[in-house]
């Protein structure tokens, strides 16, 4: 089972990895972060350890019709390490807050994938929360902090995913 969900994860990250563009992308005048380019389709942004993280080129939301939503993106840090995040929201029908904790029922999670392996917080140990201000056919907007414990390849110690903010267009 172990196997099947690594495989799943690995594939998960690398479709993430492979998507986006290479457009220099557009600013948002509401984004703080000094970094460009930013995502085309509006803004994915967090902190990883103390570090700016920004997705850049264009960030995949998918919403299907059972009201589970999933957004990716790639992007690099300030101190230019790449990550890959997937955001995986069970149940999103409006706005509110969702669990990213392991265990939680509608399966929501964070993954979020390096060179040197994954973090997730649907891992034993894994926390996050996030909430979603904003909810039409074609936009989502929110905020997320999460705290993904290793699963995958060689990652160690747990991530802190801070000030994670999403206002995006699909």
């Amino acid at each position: 089972m172990r196997r099947r969900i690594s495989l799943a994860l690995s594939l998960v990250l690398a479709a993430a990895a492979c998507g986006g563009s290479s457009d220099s992308g557009s600013t948002d005048p509401n984004n703080t972060n000094t970094q460009t380019p930013t995502a085309t389709n509006g803004v994915f942004t967090a902190v990883i350890n103390g570090a700016t993280w920004n997705a850049v080129g264009t960030v995949s939301v998918s919403r299907g019709s059972n009201n589970f939503i999933g957004i990716s993106g790639t992007g690099f840090t300030t101190g230019t390490n790449g990550y890959s995040f997937v955001i995986g929201i069970g149940n999103a029908s409006g706005p509110g807050t969702y669990s990213l904790s392991f265990g939680n029922v509608a399966g929501s999670e964070l993954i979020v994938g390096a060179l040197t392996g994954g973090w997730g917080t649907y891992f034993n140990g894994g926390t996050g929360s996030l909430t979603i201000t904003t909810l039409s056919t074609n936009h989502i907007a929110g905020t997320f902090t999460a705290d993904p414990v290793p699963g995958s390849g060689g990652a160690t110690g747990t991530l802190q995913i801070r000030n994670g903010r999403f206002d995006l267009t699909f």
